[in-house]
């Protein structure tokens, strides 16, 4: 059996995973809910374990967008809160079942464990979710409430580079890597269109992180090639199956030599990065993207505007 177990806290995060592999499952891992929206789709477990206080996004709210998208999957939670007002939220948002932690008599986790996945309970539980699948779909608002806790802390400092954007719309999505001492941007423009935005983009945020910390221990280099790195993400998201498609650019900055690499997958402008376009990404598996090249100056700023006419406006300056 595949089990997603989603857990910020990691003592008891390492206790649960061991205890499920001592059945003979193969257990997934994530640390908060962002994570985990991200590895129910790479992944497909046939159960996810998720908590309810996480940073990021909270309980409830991947509860239900986890239904929306795969009504199939059965739901538990394992939460400290055990008020009646949040164990009822949440079997009613979905979840097959609530356990309360710490957990001190595994025998019976692993018995109620068994009863989430048996037949007749599954189907009880998605009688009961039929009434709330559609929300999501219905109101945008909720939507965008998810991918807004997504976004990046509107002004950063990394190193001597300091980073801040102005975005009208949580559909814009950027994230700024520091890359020794050059500074590595990903902009992501999710599609309002796609039932799976918000998944996709979860998936962006975990899909850069692993390579992030590959850079950072001495183990890969792939973030120091836009190009490569928009046929990394375009692949990964169409192995996942979600249904859409997004627009990115890859843009490293390098302050000593005053130059910019970049690729692009869809986005619309600026026309310099416009004339770089590639397919976007999640369309075909087998893209290339191109990596180009360019001067620039500090301190610098960019404005992109999206499809759907929101505007992200990015700057930039060295101290």
């Amino acid at each position: 059996m595949k089990i997603l177990v989603i857990e910020d806290e990691p003592v008891f995060r390492t206790t649960l995973v061991a205890q499920l592999r001592q059945g003979g499952n193969l257990v997934y891992e994530a640390a908060n809910g962002v994570e985990g929206l991200a590895a129910v789709a790479m992944y497909q477990p046939d159960l996810v374990l998720c908590d309810l206080q996480m940073p990021m996004m909270d309980g409830h709210q991947v509860i239900a967008c986890i239904n929306r998208r795969y009504p199939h999957i059965p739901i538990m939670v394992v939460s400290g809160q055990d008020n009646m007002q949040d164990v009822s939220r949440a079997l009613r948002g979905g979840a097959c079942d609530y356990v309360i932690k710490p957990i001190r008599n595994w025998s019976e986790f692993h018995r109620v464990l068994q009863e989430s996945l048996a037949g007749e309970e599954e189907a009880a539980a998605r009688r009961e979710l039929d009434r709330h699948l559609q929300f999501f779909a219905q109101d945008d608002m909720a939507a965008s409430h998810l991918l807004t806790a997504m976004s990046p802390p509107r002004q950063q400092s990394l190193g001597a580079w300091q980073a801040s954007y102005d975005s009208d719309s949580p559909l814009l999505i950027p994230e700024f890597f520091l890359i020794g001492e050059r500074l590595l941007l990903v902009v992501s423009e999710l599609s309002v269109l796609d039932a799976d935005a918000t998944f996709m983009g979860a998936m962006m945020k975990c899909l850069l992180s692993g390579p992030y910390r590959q850079f950072q221990q001495g183990e890969s280099q792939l973030l120091g090639a836009p190009g490569r790195v928009l046929e990394y993400l375009n692949w990964h998201l169409c192995e996942s199956g979600l249904q859409g498609t997004l627009n990115a650019a890859v843009l490293l900055f390098n302050v000593k030599e005053q130059s910019l690499l970049y690729a692009n997958a869809g986005l619309g402008s600026p026309h310099w990065l416009q004339q770089a376009e590639g397919l976007p990404l999640g369309l075909v598996k087998q893209s290339d993207y191109s990596t180009h090249q360019r001067g620039w100056r500090l301190p610098w700023e960019m404005a992109i505007k999206g499809d759907g006419g929101a505007t992200l406006t990015i700057r930039l300056r060295w101290e």
